[in-house]
């Protein structure tokens, strides 16, 4: 997997935007035609989208953005749109992931003229969703330390098997992504609240989600779902909680095919 980082950075240049005292940084790929914006979840960058970008980036223009230490789905809707604004993109599709695929919801509500389409990934409605999880408790994630909450998951993943993923998420703790990052991250799944109705057409979004995610349970699924009844409903056989790391090839045809 390091290997595949170090061909990621290779080819394509950090960028990044001060917005309100906040670093956003990006890989572009710089390719001709419309962009597609790709949004991580709590842990890691913007790299972890690495096969994508590298098996799809000089056929279409990919932006992965890495946004900063901030639970507010407000802010970091906002901060997205200044990032966009930069660029000068023209409205267009939003790929997002897990809590990232929560506060994409917001960046519809608030910044509609900006999207074409908007791909919630293995996501939420809200906090309570995931609380049942001990490491997305509310008080649990509000009272522990950023360094321990940031040792406690990269001890997780140094505990499971060494594969692809394991292997990614380990460097991203390890070695890219600060425990204040992380943090705020967390943060701002345990405090979630319900986005209101966008006013966007049903067309306009799609609702991804994978069969055997471990984190995103059978329920908070269909939650989602049924927030977004006449959206495009999309569901993998397999994928985890990363089928842009685990289901490469179904990801990036639903990213090439996109209806």
């Amino acid at each position: 997997m390091r290997e595949l980082l170090a061909q990621l950075e290779a080819r394509y240049s950090w960028q990044s935007l001060m917005v309100d005292g906040h670093e956003w940084r990006w890989l572009d790929t710089g390719a001709p035609g419309a962009a597609t914006v790709l949004l991580p979840g709590s842990v890691g960058d913007a790299a972890m989208f690495v096969r994508t970008l590298l098996s799809l980036g000089e056929r279409q223009r990919l932006i992965a953005v890495t946004y900063p230490a901030l639970p507010d789905p407000v802010q970091l809707a906002d901060g997205l749109a200044a990032v966009v604004k930069h660029l000068g993109l023209p409205p267009g599709r939003l790929v997002s992931s897990s809590f990232s695929a929560y506060w994409l919801q917001f960046y519809g509500l608030r910044h509609p003229k900006n999207v074409t389409s908007l791909v919630l990934g293995n996501g939420f409605v809200d906090g309570t969703d995931l609380a049942a999880n001990p490491m997305f408790d509310r008080q649990f994630v509000e009272t522990i330390s950023a360094q321990d909450l940031h040792a406690e998951w990269l001890t997780r993943v140094r505990a499971t098997p060494t594969a692809p993923l394991q292997q990614l998420q380990e460097v991203m703790l390890a070695e890219r992504q600060s425990p204040i990052n992380l943090q705020a991250r967390f943060l701002g799944v345990v405090r979630s609240q319900v986005c209101p109705p966008l006013p966007l057409p049903d067309s306009a979004i799609t609702v991804l989600d994978c069969d055997d995610d471990p984190l995103i349970p059978p329920q908070v699924r269909e939650r989602l779902r049924r927030q977004y009844p006449g959206a495009r409903h999309v569901s993998l056989a397999t994928g985890g909680h990363y089928p842009h790391v685990l289901n490469p090839q179904a990801y990036e045809d639903l990213l090439t095919h996109p209806t």
